[in-house]
């Protein structure tokens, strides 16, 4: 807690929304090929069970956890973009769905990671800071991928597969590599979240703990590397910001959520197409351009 500045109370929604959004940023790498995941809460919950296991356990330094909580993640991801490769968007969404809810029932019958009872004792190692610098580790990851030449490969491909496969690009394994990459994000962002909330249960890796990821996924903006890390903490924060009406605040919620599908069906934030500046940018060139007040000349007749 930064003292004097953040009350305990927001401490706690502002790392909330901090870690939720690193989990967003995993799934936005994960989808950025045109793949559509649900069960990115399970990837990070997978990632969670194991890094509390090596903390509590056998105690094991928390950056050793991250990371290989992340390398879990990266695993069930790769595990995954191999056996949806050959399917189409909707049915590969419903098998995520279906290894997420698998995990679930694994996890259940699993007694050394508390099973049903759930897993508890977890050190609390992670702090705002910690948070906050794990989400500026994945935005740098997402700048850098944005512009490098996979970020490009995996956007084309999300456009037009088939256009792309023509222009040499390796589809099958653009879409693995970045599936993979998002999953190793988001099973980093799992070990944070589980030594944050000190506990991790069954139903923490389910369909509805993977769908508020989505919601922040789609209304913040699914083409820009930012746009979910925007989407949570608007989500996050607005809840509590409205919390002084008890039933109104979920309408205001959905509400805004309609909106913003029907209105911006790429999210708040959209990619500006490739050759085209942002309106702000083109408004003051024109202004740059543009002669000042009484000096223009005469038009030759």
């Amino acid at each position: 807690m930064i003292v004097g500045l953040i009350t305990p109370y927001w401490d706690s929604v502002t790392t909330t929304a901090t870690i939720t959004a690193v989990i967003a940023l995993g799934l936005y790498l994960s989808n950025s090929a045109g793949a559509l995941s649900v069960a990115h809460a399970a990837i990070a919950g997978m990632g969670g069970y194991l890094g509390a296991v090596l903390t509590t356990n056998f105690g094991w330094h928390f950056s050793i956890a991250i990371f290989l909580g992340g390398l879990v993640g990266a695993s069930a991801g790769l595990f995954l973009s191999v056996i949806t490769l050959r399917m189409n968007e909707l049915v590969a969404g419903l098998t995520t769905l279906a290894f997420g809810e698998t995990m679930v029932v694994v996890t259940y019958n699993i007694h050394y990671v508390g099973g049903a009872s759930s897993f508890y004792g977890i050190p609390p190692e992670t702090t705002l800071l910690i948070a906050f610098c794990a989400l500026l580790a994945a935005l740098f990851l997402g700048w850098g991928f944005d512009r490098s030449r996979l970020g490009q490969s995996a956007r084309a491909v999300r456009d037009n597969p088939t256009a792309a496969s023509a222009m040499g690009i390796n589809v099958p394994m653009t879409k693995i590599l970045v599936f993979t990459l998002g999953a190793f994000v988001a099973g980093a962002g799992g070990v944070l979240r589980v030594h944050y909330v000190l506990v991790e249960k069954p139903s923490d890796l389910g369909f509805f703990n993977s769908l508020p990821i989505v919601i922040i996924w789609v209304f913040g903006g699914s083409y820009v590397f930012y746009g979910p890390v925007i989407g949570a903490f608007i989500l996050t924060f607005l809840p509590e910001l409205l919390r002084f009406s008890s039933q109104e605040r979920y309408m205001a919620y959905g509400l805004l959520l309609t909106a913003v599908v029907i209105l911006r069906p790429t999210g708040i934030v959209s990619r500006v197409p490739t050759g085209r500046k942002p309106r702000v940018v083109e408004w003051l060139r024109d202004r740059r351009r543009r002669p000042p007040l009484g000096t223009e000349k005469p038009e030759t007749p």
